[in-house]
């Protein structure tokens, strides 16, 4: 399902809900995965990586946007992006470094939230 906001992209997981309460428009969120080779990179790199693909992952697909798929064209408002990292061996041994990363890109970018699989 492609996403707009001035030219178009595709979300990796769009979520829409079915039954909004009534009078109230459809609570959206996005989901987008990175299979990034963060244990790589060292305690300085790290915190621009996270921050980068957080601020890079609301200005797709955060905010106001429009959703266009096969006989359905909308405007809606995602005020939850979710950054998820995945791959185990992808991501440094020191938690406690991975984990100030997020809490940073997070602090920065209001409506993303970092997760790692």
């Amino acid at each position: 399902m492609g996403v707009s906001k001035v030219d178009l992209r595709y979300a990796d997981v769009l979520v829409i809900e079915a039954r909004p309460p009534p009078g109230q428009p459809p609570r959206v969120e996005t989901f987008s995965f990175k299979s990034r080779n963060l244990a790589v990179l060292d305690e300085d790199a790290l915190p621009v990586q996270v921050r980068t693909d957080a601020s890079n992952a609301m200005q797709h697909y955060g905010g106001t946007l429009k959703i266009l798929r096969d006989g359905m064209r909308q405007q809606a408002e995602v005020r939850r992006v979710r950054l998820v990292y995945e791959g185990q061996e992808l991501l440094p041994r020191e938690r406690d470094m991975l984990i100030d990363a997020a809490n940073d890109a997070q602090l920065r970018n209001k409506g993303v939230e970092v997760l790692f699989q």
